[in-house]
């Protein structure tokens, strides 16, 4: 996939509301440290455009035959956000996976 087409299907699968966020740690306690709201989030993502790409597509680690994307954007004033996507292949139709939706630590 072009960095076009990962963002196209990112905005796609959360307009209709057919995505799988990964609900892992780093994930759950940045919303909350950030009080932000999944509707908070699918904003943010809706958001993303292609100057937002930080890497990728690159091999994702844990599927070497599938590729992930990384962004990295502001989701606050002066906090920005890491995330990793990648097209879901565990169902029949197009969605999103959402790897990792966090504060971006440096």
């Amino acid at each position: 996939m072009t960095v076009t087409q990962i963002i196209n299907l990112l905005h796609k699968s959360i307009a209709d509301k057919s995505y799988d966020l990964v609900p892992t740690e780093k994930n759950r306690s940045s919303r909350r440290k950030f009080g932000l709201t999944i509707y908070d989030i699918e904003d943010f993502l809706i958001s993303i455009s292609e100057e937002d790409l930080y890497s990728g597509p690159e091999k994702d680690r844990d599927r070497p035959d599938e590729e992930v994307f990384i962004f990295l954007k502001e989701i606050l004033p002066g906090i920005q956000f890491y995330v990793k996507i990648k097209k879901d292949s565990r169902v029949a139709y197009d969605r999103i996976k959402i790897l990792s939706c966090h504060e971006a630590l440096y």
